[in-house]
């Protein structure tokens, strides 16, 4: 994936289009901070002191027993195989087009973690290696910091996960000091280029949930009914300040969990049936009545078999453009559609011609299957 700019602010903040959408739903209905309370930070020496603080933070110093000269010079000398070569040398350009001067901003250098996930993602057991080469290669004079960085956002981030529940569970005040707390002990003075310490608890609250979904979006380490009582909580605790806002919040928590990517790959593991009873006990959990699960999964039956057709159709339709001549293509076509959409051929045919192939989309079950 091509690493730019808009890319790595962008990835901080929306795992996908949905999110966007959540965010926007949770906007309108959240209830409003009192008077626009906003938490008084403390120094960082006063929060380092504190020995009386209500909450558990980390004790890990941010660089103990990690010696970067000697990992870098190990990792400098590592081969890569053809592959990784031409992903790292395509990303070091794009870096250093991307974010050239930029980069001396510790902010900017924060947003890199979240390129390394990708990175690691796609190369799993090299990942960490080919990510720091691409460091060292982009920006030599920041390479030191930068890997320094990663390693206590690593720290931080991993206390982020462990302490979800606890954070969505207290109020906007109390999640915002115990947060500005943990900042404080692993980044110490560079917290607040980090972040912006004049954020208000209503805005902490919700980057909290959305953070929340970005986390578990990838997590595999944790059971389909406890990551679905972690968004169900998260939402929840946002406190939805109408009547109506029940029934939103429950359409939101199913549309954000379903569109999980860690959800769909443990959906694409389960037979049709035990997919529609995860989904049916899912719904339940959530709160959806008797009712509106049964709708629900008649829906769902409906939404599959059109996939199981579509998925067909495209299979056969890849197999004309490779085997029949162009002056007959068209004519294949239009019967191929006949055949699978009767009726609903033309509106197929029109949609292809606009480029929209909507069997190429992704397949989400719970959500568009």
């Amino acid at each position: 994936m091509p690493l730019n700019r808009t890319y790595i602010v962008k990835k901080k903040i929306v795992i996908s289009s949905l999110i966007i959408s959540v965010t926007i739903l949770i906007s309108l209905y959240i209830k409003p901070a009192k008077n626009g309370e906003t938490l008084p930070l403390p120094s960082t020496s006063s929060v380092e002191k504190d020995s009386n603080d209500d909450f558990k933070t980390s004790n890990v110093d941010k660089n103990k027993h990690f010696n970067y000269e000697r990992v870098n010079k190990k990792e400098k000398t590592k081969k890569f195989s053809t592959e990784e070569e031409k992903y790292i040398t395509y990303q070091v350009e794009n870096l250093k087009s991307s974010l050239g001067s930029l980069i001396k901003n510790v902010k900017v250098q924060s947003e890199l973690w979240d390129f390394k996930q990708e990175v690691i993602n796609n190369f799993n057991v090299n990942g960490n290696a080919i990510f720091n080469r691409i460091i060292s290669l982009s920006f030599p004079m920041y390479e030191q910091s930068i890997l320094k960085l990663m390693s206590s956002m690593d720290i931080y981030n991993k206390w982020l996960f462990e302490n979800l529940s606890l954070l969505n569970n207290l109020n906007g005040i109390e999640s915002q000091k115990l947060l500005w707390q943990e900042r404080y002990k692993i980044f110490k003075e560079d917290a607040e280029l980090i972040w912006d310490p004049n954020t208000t608890a209503l805005n902490t609250k919700k980057s909290l949930v959305v953070k929340t979904i970005s986390l578990l979006d990838k997590s595999t380490d944790i059971e389909f009914e406890d990551r679905l009582f972690i968004i169900k909580n998260s939402i929840e605790n946002l406190e939805l300040s109408t009547q109506e806002s029940n029934t939103q919040s429950k359409t939101i928590i199913e549309q954000v969990f379903f569109n999980l990517e860690s959800v769909q790959k443990e959906m694409q593991l389960l037979t049709p049936q035990e997919r529609a009873e995860k989904i049916a006990n899912a719904r339940r959990e959530i709160g959806f009545t008797e009712d509106q699960v049964a709708l629900a999964a008649e829906q769902d039956a409906e939404k599959s078999a059109r996939w199981d057709i579509g998925m067909k159709y495209m299979k056969e339709r890849e197999q004309l453009l490779r085997d029949v001549p162009k002056a007959n293509l068209q004519q294949k076509l239009k019967m191929l559609r006949t055949k699978y959409f009767g009726n609903s051929a033309d509106t197929y045919d029109k949609e292809e011609k606009r480029g929209f192939y909507r069997f190429e989309r992704q397949r989400i079950y719970g959500v568009n299957s």
